[in-house]
């Protein structure tokens, strides 16, 4: 069974338990995956974290109940998996804008988040690079120390596609690689994205592999990433108007096709993007992307 078929059945799995006590790991287990490999592959199918999506479609249910029932809202709250009425309550208001009792008021819901359809995932469209053979290696690689300039920022609503090339668009103009310290490799500059929490909230670093010697200047942070084996994946050559294109794209493949056959699973760790002489000219840019791996475990 495929990492897509897994998700699809965890969509069945949440849509026939809305009621019940759920979780990221609870659903997780269910399927027989790993949490942290599970929470990064629905995040990427779906486009939600788990706890959202079940948070949505729980309120999405409650309001049909509410325009649809005569039902008590507490018990429409507890049938659709919240403990209380002031729980179910902040909860509605926040995702409509309006208390339950105004949505019964209307005799409609003012939206609703309907049931995630994974029809279409299948046929991915790769653009330029459908036909790249996408190259990667497997290896252990040694901890490191980062020092650099960090960002938080979130999933939600593609926020961190916004945040992120605006961070680095600030990083560059303001030359601000220059002022970091103790560079180990001065031609190798590292975008890390921190493990992912159950919210989809994260932290972006931009900075340097440095020495143990030297300290954190003010307005800097440190990072240490762990000894870990790595699938590292080396992007398309690409044109500077095409580069971003292509490490996304990379990265879509990654999940939407490696991950399926290579017998692995992303392992709880920080990811990153190494930038070297490969991507200073203007035509045939590269990049290496490290994802930290293990074992699959058995479906």
């Amino acid at each position: 069974m495929n990492h897509l078929d897994v998700i699809r059945n965890s969509i069945d799995y949440i849509e026939t338990r809305l009621d019940e006590d759920l979780t990221l790991k609870g659903v997780a287990s269910a399927m027989h995956y790993s949490e942290y490999h599970f929470h990064r592959t629905f995040l990427y199918v779906v486009g939600e974290t788990v706890t959202s999506y079940i948070r949505k479609r729980r309120l999405s249910k409650a309001a049909e109940l509410l325009a649809g029932s005569d039902s008590k809202l507490l018990d429409i709250a507890l049938e659709c998996g919240f403990h209380s009425h002031a729980a179910f309550t902040r909860a509605f208001r926040k995702m409509y804008g309006i208390l339950p009792t105004a949505c019964r008021r209307l005799g409609q819901p003012p939206y609703l988040y309907p049931k995630a359809e994974l029809t279409n995932i299948d046929a991915q469209n790769f653009g330029k690079w459908g036909d790249y053979a996408m190259e990667y290696r497997i290896e252990t690689c040694p901890e490191m120390r980062i020092i650099g300039y960090s960002i938080k920022t979130t999933t939600v609503e593609g926020q961190n596609s916004r945040e992120i090339p605006t961070f680095w668009q600030k990083y560059m103009e303001e030359r601000l690689g220059e002022h970091i310290p103790g560079k180990k490799c001065p031609d190798v500059e590292i975008g890390l994205c921190t493990t992912y929490e159950e919210d989809g909230s994260f932290h972006y670093i931009i900075g340097f592999e440095v020495d143990e010697a030297t300290a954190v200047p003010e307005g800097m942070v440190e990072y240490r990433v762990p000894e870990a084996r790595y699938a590292i994946f080396t992007t398309p050559p690409a044109s500077q108007a095409d580069f971003t294109a292509s490490i996304q794209e990379t990265w879509n493949r990654i999940f939407a096709e490696w991950f399926q056959s290579s017998g692995y699973e992303q392992a709880y760790g920080p990811d990153f993007e190494w930038y070297d002489q490969r991507c200073w000219p203007t035509e045939g840019k590269q990049i290496d992307i490290y994802i930290p791996v293990q074992p699959a475990a058995s479906v």
